[in-house]
């Protein structure tokens, strides 16, 4: 009775133990609880070893730090002990390796390659910061290294920038694409997915890989209206205002002159509410290099990436619009624009008629069956429709992107396609 509801430890590992990987496995454990299992991570943590098994699961603990963890040779051995295992060849006393990330994606690519053919899916799932981006990134690198070792070597890079990227490369090159106009900086996360993402590749009958398909899930939209202190609103928004050269800086109708001694980051009500901050492993001037790079060599002509940094901008100078109040004929208070400036920069950038988006912000149209009604907005209803439209926009152009992304690494053929491997990153939730 004095012991009751009290929990036992397991036995501390002897460093025998431990070389031997004895705790590899919580399964394996004597006592298997949360305590016991919380410790044990933690133990194994503190070793460096963030990965741990349990049965046919792998729990992984963000480290916050570059790792050697997925070097090239350290790919090429699971990449080995997997064909062994594969075709029951090896020497079957030789200590396996020990839990990796690339042992998941390697059971995965060998069992869609058994006689099944089962295409396969892998779940990563976490709360936010756990680490879900870098690991579905890790994982379509090594499942598209394994359906492209036999077939395709990374293109040199001829010069003038015609090269002709590999099927692997392609999908890889979509990551930072994505990144960019689907991730944000949280207070857990400098590179946090606002996104849910379902990334299937495709192999035909040998193995190899043919390309790729991306859907995406719930689109964080708010974000556009509104972000917290410390934290920021989607990438690509701080790429452009701090990377654009001085011709974008006209063409797109930054003025810095007229923000105040502000920087345009804080200066534009959209990306200033968080304080803007600065990212830790980047800036956001590579970032936007990173970013255009991607898109060129993904097929956006000069003319699509235009377009696209212009309706950025034009979403940017939207949320600038602020409206003042009028009294109407019949003494109802109404929105009229503030600055007409402002808005007259959005039309154009949008590509939009500016009548047409003065009527969408500060009217309210109801079509019933047989007559249209017009309704005046407030000034705080039409600053609730300036941010629905935003959200809008910004969530047509992010879907056209990503089908963009997908013509550019879609298989040709749904025939030569025997069987995918799909990686599911869902967002976490705070």
């Amino acid at each position: 009775a004095k012991y009751e509801g009290v929990e036992l430890a397991n036995a501390p590992l002897s460093d025998s133990d431990i070389a031997e990987g004895v705790d590899n496995d919580m399964i394996s454990l004597q006592h298997l609880h949360e305590p016991a299992i919380l410790h044990a991570v933690s133990d194994r943590y503190f070793r460096g070893e963030i990965y741990t098994w349990t049965g046919p699961v792998l729990i992984a603990v963000n480290p916050f730090q570059r790792l050697p963890l997925y070097t090239r040779e350290i790919l090429e051995s699971y990449r080995q002990e997997g064909l062994f295992r594969s075709q029951n060849l090896g020497d079957s006393s030789a200590k396996p390796l020990g839990p990796h990330v690339y042992s998941i994606a390697d059971r995965s690519y060998r069992q869609m390659m058994s006689e099944e053919r089962k295409s396969q899916s892998i779940l990563i799932s976490g709360e936010s910061g756990a680490g879900k981006t870098e690991t579905t990134k890790i994982v379509m690198l090594y499942l598209t290294t394994l359906g492209s070792a036999h077939t395709e070597s990374p293109s040199e890079g001829a010069e003038g920038g015609d090269e002709k990227l590999s099927v692997m490369e392609r999908v890889l090159q979509s990551n930072p694409i994505l990144e960019a106009f689907g991730n944000a900086k949280t207070l857990r996360n400098d590179n946090s997915s606002r996104f849910g993402k379902f990334i299937e590749l495709g192999f035909n009958r040998a193995g190899v890989l043919q390309g790729a398909k991306v859907q995406t899930y719930l689109l964080e939209k708010v974000r556009i209206g509104y972000h917290a202190s410390g934290e920021r609103n989607y990438h690509i928004f701080y790429q452009l205002l701090r990377g654009a050269t001085e011709e974008q800086h006209h063409k797109y109708c930054f003025h810095d002159g007229l923000t105040g001694g502000l920087e345009l980051a804080n200066y534009f009500h959209l990306t200033g509410q968080g304080g803007a901050p600065q990212l830790r492993e980047f800036t956001d001037e590579e970032g936007l290099k990173y970013t255009l790079k991607s898109m060129r060599s993904m097929g956006f002509s000069e003319q699509k990436v235009d377009h696209v940094l212009s309706i950025i901008a034009g979403i940017l100078h939207l949320g600038q619009v602020k409206f003042e109040s009028k009294m109407s004929d019949g003494g109802q208070e109404i929105a009229q624009i503030a600055d007409m400036k402002t808005v007259e920069d959005a039309a154009k950038l949008l590509g939009v008629d500016i009548d047409k988006l003065i009527t969408a912000l500060t009217v309210r149209i109801l079509v019933t069956r047989n007559e249209e009604m017009r309704i005046d907005l407030t000034p705080n209803k039409a600053a609730d429709a300036r941010d629905s439209l935003a959200k809008m926009v910004y969530g047509a152009m992010f879907l056209w992107v990503v089908k963009a992304v997908n013509d550019c690494i879609m298989w040709e053929n749904d025939s030569d396609i025997r069987s995918s491997a799909g990686v599911l990153d869902i967002f976490g939730f705070e």
